[in-house]
This record gives C-alpha cells, sequence and structure tokens, in this order.
C-alpha cells in the first residue's frame, strides 16, 4: 500500500461523508464557516490525492527503469 492508497481512501470517504450530510440535512453546512472548512478539507485531500499519485508514479517509473538498466547489462555481457 503506498501513499495514494491512503490518501485516495481519505478523500472518497470525506465526499461520501459530504454527500451524505447535504442530501440528509437542508442547510448544510450551516455557517461560512463550515461551508469554508469544507472547502479547505476538500481542497487539501484533493491536492494530496494528486500529488500522491504523481509521486507513486514517478518512484514507480524510475524503479523500472532501474530494472530495465539492471537486465541490459547481462544482455551485454554475453560472448559474441
Amino acid at each position: 500500500m503506498n501513499a495514494f492508497h491512503v490518501v485516495g481512501g481519505l478523500l472518497a470517504a470525506w465526499a461520501l461523508l459530504v454527500s451524505f450530510l447535504g442530501i440528509t440535512r437542508e442547510n448544510w453546512p450551516t455557517s461560512k464557516v463550515a461551508e469554508r472548512a469544507v472547502i479547505i478539507i476538500s481542497l487539501i485531500l484533493f491536492i494530496s490525492a494528486v500529488s500522491s499519485a504523481v509521486l507513486v508514479g514517478l518512484s514507480e517509473e524510475k524503479e523500472k527503469e532501474k530494472e530495465h538498466e539492471g537486465g541490459s547489462e547481462h544482455a551485454l555481457a554475453l560472448p559474441v
């Protein structure tokens, strides 16, 4: 499990909670402060999820490049 799985799961859970509260309560969020808090939490979770997905993708790509480079050294070592 990597960072994206954790942050993405938190974002999904947050989205479900916000949706449930928005559907079941007519005046939710009840104040401007609560509305801004929901927006800020949503933005932080979204940016964290996207950033972690990009970083995990880049690190996996680098690992694959290292594995590929290691395999090419063995191919060059064979006698001709």
